[in-house]
């Protein structure tokens, strides 16, 4: 049913308009091109405007232009001109279709001018290009693929942003095929920095999968379950290594099956290889090498010659900063021909689990290397002489000393060393200072039991103390330390204490005086020695004032009395009066990070 509409050239008053006609809602497109407003700018808008141009005397033939209150202009078009047709190739979008990410940053604040006051933003539809940006990076990329097929502009904004992905994180199942990995990696073809997952078995295919899709990769890790069979050998991985020429970082996890390689690349700096076992050769091709870390399994059938290897990292790789290796092959004379290689700029010398390290092999290593940040010598046959050496050639360097499963270092060594290195930061004694009648065993998860004891340690004397006192030690390890019952620390800066498995430590003469302590880690120990703990980090000294005498100073203020089995320590005058209350966690149970 029709309704009679005045002339355009009759007067009428803005109440009967109002009757007659209602207030009517701005259009959400363009009225010329028929594009979205928002954002838009009509290419057509200078022709109409000229062609449209008002007369003095407003007839049928003209626009008339009437306002409604404080709304929108409502613009008539006259009947003599038609609308000018959308443009070819131009499609109905979204507001954020084609749009790039710099361009709706650079012209949010112009787009929230346009928009029509009465326009729902709320709708998917009106949502910012940027906004919807940031939604959409912080995806997995399985909720990638499906947020692309929701509509037109969420798979444009998800193409850009794998196209724009430099680094990829992506967990691969069991079920998945070669293909899935492919057609991901297809999508990001500027990809630096790749990460797999891997829960099944993997192969060459899988490392020529990613050498064709991600042509400029820069670092690859391989990580796999423990399920999975790796059957990459070394002539599958030499070959990926010499063609990839912008890799300069390789992980990967399971290489039971290399059999041996040779790696030739300029520009490889840091390598990793676990699980390494019976390799017939290792060559090293790698100049700009500054990183390797192999692991080598524990079975006693492995064949590894590890004198060759370590012959060959010397000479092929000068200019290696961190070495770690971890095999229970590692004997005296593989660590001299390591110290024969003119290695100057070492800085990090791991050699974990190799019960054949004795203290000649300790002199070796500070004849040769006296610029070490960072020495691991778990698992060796060191003793205090071999600690001893390490404190003289390290004082001012050494910030981080592992020494964990070294049965011949008593206390005394550990309060010697600890004394001697004024930059230590960090120090490892786990199962150092052990109880040979203990009848309870630590848990093989918490202390790895590939970690083998040593055939000639001797036993040293039970329930040994032990003193610390160091003004620059964050970290300290003595889990598993059974021989051990008491304990007293003075370092302000430590801030973080593993006491797992000491059973044997006496709660009286335990005494922590580490206002930085954040957490102290203390399960499969007695119950009164945990409370004992958690009532000495928890508050102030004055819980520990009823257990040992207080000593008042000229200044008025009251310092804890060192207990009767520790030496006298000087006391700070400068500080006056109590520490202020801290706040740590007591971890009874759970594995020590």
């Amino acid at each position: 049913m029709q309704t009679h509409q005045p002339h355009p050239a009759t007067p009428i008053s803005d109440a009967a308009f109002l009757i007659k006609r209602g207030k009517k809602r701005g259009s959400y497109n363009c009225g010329r091109c028929g594009l979205p407003k928002k954002g838009h700018i009509c290419p057509f808008a200078a022709e109409v405007d000229d062609v449209s141009t008002p007369v003095s005397k407003p007839t049928a033939e003209t626009s008339a232009v009437a306002s409604i209150g404080s709304a929108s202009a409502v613009v008539v078009t006259p009947a003599s001109v038609s609308r000018p047709a959308a443009p070819p190739g131009r499609r109905r979008a979204l507001s954020f279709d084609d749009v790039t990410v710099a361009e709706s940053v650079d012209e949010l604040a112009e787009e929230e001018e346009e928009v029509d006051e009465d326009l729902d933003l709320d709708g998917s539809g009106g949502l910012p290009a940027s906004c919807l940006w940031e939604v959409l990076r912080r995806l997995p990329p399985v909720g990638m693929l499906s947020a692309a097929r929701v509509c037109r502009g969420w798979r444009e904004t998800t193409r850009r942003l794998w196209r724009a992905a430099e680094e990829l994180r992506l967990r691969v199942p069991a079920k998945a095929q070669i293909g899935f990995v492919g057609s991901v990696l297809q999508k990001c073809p500027g990809l630096f920095k790749l990460s797999l997952k891997i829960e099944s078995d993997i192969d060459a295919t899988m490392l020529a999968c990613i050498a064709f899709s991600c042509p400029n990769l820069q670092s690859l890790e391989i990580l796999t379950s423990d399920s999975c069979i790796n059957r990459i050998s070394g002539d599958d991985l030499s070959r990926f290594i010499s063609d990839k020429k912008c890799l300069t970082s390789l992980k990967m996890e399971g290489c039971s099956n290399l059999g041996g390689f040779v790696l030739s690349s300029t520009s490889l700096s840091s390598l990793w290889l676990s699980d390494l076992q019976s390799l017939s050769k290792m060559v090293f091709n790698c100049p700009s090498l500054k990183e390797i870390s192999l692991d080598f399994s524990r079975l006693e059938t492995d064949t590894t010659d590890l004198t060759a290897v370590m012959d060959g990292l010397g000479r092929s790789c000068p200019k290696l900063q961190n070495i770690h290796i971890a095999s229970v092959l590692l004997s005296h004379d593989a660590i001299l021909a390591l110290s024969a290689a003119n290695l100057r700029g070492l800085r990090m010398l791991s050699l974990v689990l190799g019960s054949g390290i004795t203290d000649a092999s300790v002199a070796a290593i500070a004849s040769s290397f006296t610029k070490l940040e960072l020495l691991d010598l778990s698992g060796s046959s060191i003793s205090d002489g071999g600690l001893g050496m390490i404190c003289n050639v390290f004082p001012e360097t050494l910030s981080k000393l592992l020494l964990a499963l070294c049965p011949n270092i008593t206390s005394s060594g550990i309060q010697f060393a600890a004394a001697q290195l004024p930059r230590l930061e960090l120090m490892d004694c786990g199962m150092t200072i052990c109880d040979p009648n203990c009848e309870k065993s630590i848990d093989e998860e918490d202390v790895d039991s590939e970690l083998q004891k040593t055939p000639n340690s001797k036993m040293h004397q039970i329930y040994q103390k032990l003193i610390i006192k160091h003004n620059r030690l964050k970290k300290l390890s003595l889990w598993g330390c059974s021989g051990l019952d008491a304990l007293y620390l003075n370092c302000p800066n430590l801030y973080e204490l593993n006491l797992n498995s000491c059973r044997n430590l006496h709660p009286e003469r335990l005494l922590l005086q580490c206002t930085s302590l954040k957490g102290v880690y203390a399960s499969d120990c007695e119950n009164m020695l945990i409370k004992k703990i958690e009532t000495q980090v928890g508050s102030d000294y004055s819980a520990v004032e009823n257990n040992y005498p207080l000593k008042r100073l000229p200044d008025g203020s009251k310092r804890v009395r060192v207990p009767y089995f520790c030496s006298p320590q000087p006391c700070d005058d400068d500080e006056k009066g109590r520490p202020a209350k801290r706040h740590c966690a007591v971890i009874a149970s759970g594995e020590f990070v």
